[in-house]
């Protein structure tokens, strides 16, 4: 990926000045190659891979760049640099939006700046905006950098981020920043200042169907088969990233349709379900097929890579992705993914919003804890107010109660936390991410539920499609890789080990072969080596928390936090890990 920073400032020694400053300090990870652009009062400044995918044209007055794969919606060729600055000229309000993982922007000195990234805002994309100076960039990182941005704390940040593990609002830790809404681009005129455009929406859900079980799941295979030849574009041995589960398994029949080879890529130690089940299907496919298993030493410093740059938009949960970027560049220039393939699971969930928010749906905490935790003289009746904002957006999200809860999670909580997943692996070989094609998004979205409930869409193509697949062993997470189509044998086995599971649940940290379950452990050497690292800074938060609440939800690092399972609920706790080493640079 490309981690960028743009600026609008007509003060050009002041303009300069900080694109010198800020140029070094681009290339986060190794590796990283810098580029820029300039026209009248514009400048970008990037680091990326080598073999990112970019394009760009300019002029002394004009510019236009595209970092990634932006694909329109009929056709399948990428565009280009040239091509969108005519697609998103000045009368094209909203401009037309691209399939594909990208974030582009477009400048000329007489109608100011368009910047936009892919249907679900994966790409990040924050812009701050002060006395006719215009900021946008991958992480608000940098923009401390420039004379009109000091760093200051945003109180509404951070008390939306603690209830909605997301940017509520799109506001950021600092003040003044914004992260771009999904599905929107940004457009800034001197004379008329920024503003949020809408440019795609995902369509609504039926509320009625006629189409039988059987056909919608035709619909869905057809479709993730003509997506995944479209994004191929002349890619004829792609990389991709493998687990052991349903999402990549799909991915990966589809990859040897088209093309009959690929090179996966499995994170987790040999003994882990997921890496089993997983090396498995790359067997069984003819796939080069590589292992990382990320260190669990290094953890402290992907943490401390991940407070900076990422500014807890993302969550602090995903950290240990870093660690797989060098194993990226082993793989070919793009990598398929199924992250999100599942994103509307058709599983009912409580559409109330208290009920909702009470739940282990829910990976921020729940306000009555962020009252607790937050010293009054310092927020005010803030909370109060963040509160009722966090339900307002929740209730306006769709005029149907049922369909609340997906649309309030994609926009912030999925989003943020496996949406943040490709930004960093793009710095090792760039995403490609079916569910960023509007026709997977529209057919996901337009089937009946009935069709996707427990996955069972995924699981059915898997079964009449790759029915060799489907005779593999699966990870679920769980300690059952039951495969969709099991022989006699592995039903005998499958029985005989739920009679033992009651004594093979409790596995010690490094016995534990449920691949998620050990990197997601707070308690685990790895995350306890985190938060000794995010230890010294506890005490900057002072003036802000009720320390007596903040040691109840994360002690040091040496007591356990108990929680009621490991992965669901350790999302909130690792949020206030992520802040405290976040507070060492920017409270301290």
């Amino acid at each position: 990926m490309a981690n960028f920073v743009a600026i609008v400032d007509e003060d050009a020694e002041r303009r300069r000045r900080f694109v010198r400053q800020i140029r070094p300090a681009l290339a986060l990870v190794d590796c990283l190659r810098l580029d820029e652009v300039e026209a009248g009062d514009f400048a970008a400044v990037w680091a990326a891979q080598p073999r990112t995918p970019i394009s760009r044209t300019g002029s002394p007055t004009a510019a236009a760049i595209i970092w990634g794969d932006a694909i329109p919606a009929t056709g399948a060729q990428r565009t280009d640099a040239e091509a969108l600055f005519e697609s998103w000229s000045p009368g094209a309000i909203p401009p037309p939006a691209f399939d594909g993982f990208y974030a582009a922007l477009r400048f000329d000195t007489r109608h100011g700046l368009v910047v936009g990234a892919d249907l679900l805002g994966f790409f990040p994309v924050y812009y701050a905006v002060r006395d006719g100076v215009l900021l946008v960039g991958t992480s608000p990182r940098l923009f401390r950098e420039h004379p009109k941005f000091p760093p200051r704390l945003d109180p509404a940040g951070l008390i939306g981020l603690l209830l909605t593990h997301a940017p509520l609002g799109g506001r950021a830790l600092l003040d003044g920043v914004r992260r771009l809404a999904p599905g929107h681009v940004l457009t800034w005129r001197r004379e008329t200042g920024a503003m949020e455009v809408r440019q795609y929406a995902i369509p609504d859900a039926p509320r009625s169907d006629d189409r039988t079980p059987r056909s919608a799941v035709g619909e869905l295979d057809a479709v993730l088969d003509r997506t995944i030849g479209r994004h191929l574009l002349g890619d004829d041995a792609p990389g991709m990233l493998l687990s052991g589960g349903r999402d990549s398994r799909l991915v990966a029949g589809y990859l040897r349709r088209h093309t009959g080879r690929a090179h996966a890529l499995t994170l987790g130690a040999e003994t882990d379900y997921e890496m089993q089940c997983a090396t498995a299907v790359a067997r069984a496919l003819g796939f080069a097929h590589r292992t990382v298993n990320v260190k669990e030493a290094d953890l402290p410093a992907f943490a401390e890579l991940q407070a900076r740059w990422e500014q807890l938009g993302t969550g602090f949960a995903n950290v240990h992705m870093w660690g797989a970027v060098p194993a990226m560049r082993e793989l070919p220039s793009r990598f398929f993914s199924g992250y999100h393939l599942e994103i509307r699971s058709g599983e009912p969930m409580p559409h109330a919003f208290d009920d909702l928010f009470a739940g282990s749906k829910n990976r921020g905490f729940q306000a009555a804890t962020v009252h607790r935790l937050l010293r009054r003289d310092a927020c005010g009746d803030l909370i109060t107010a963040l509160e009722r904002e966090q339900r307002a957006v929740y209730e306006t999200g769709s005029v149907i109660a049922e369909d609340r809860p997906e649309r309030f999670f994609i926009a912030h909580d999925w989003r943020a936390h496996a949406g943040g997943v490709p930004w960093k692996l793009s710095f090792g070989s760039w995403p490609v991410l079916p569910i960023l094609d509007r026709r997977v998004l529209e057919t996901i979205f337009t089937l009946p539920a009935s069709a996707l409930a427990n996955r069972g869409a995924q699981d059915e193509i898997l079964k009449r499609r790759f029915p060799d697949l489907a005779r593999l062993p699966l990870d679920r997470n769980t300690h059952d890789t039951i495969p969709l189509l099991p022989s006699a044998r592995q039903r005998i086995i499958h029985a005989l080990a739920r009679i033992a599971a009651p004594v093979t649940r409790h596995f010690p940290h490094d016995l534990e072969r449920r691949y998620y379950h050990r990197v997601y452990d707070v308690n685990g050497p790895g995350w306890r080596a985190i938060r000794r690292v995010a230890e010294p800074y506890r005490e900057t938060l002072s003036t802000l928390f009720n320390m007596d609440a903040l040691a109840e939800l994360v002690p040091p690092p040496d007591a356990r936090i108990a929680l009621p399972s490991t992965i669901a609920h350790s999302f909130a706790p690792k949020l206030l890990i992520g802040l405290m080493i976040w507070s060492g640079e920017h409270l301290s």
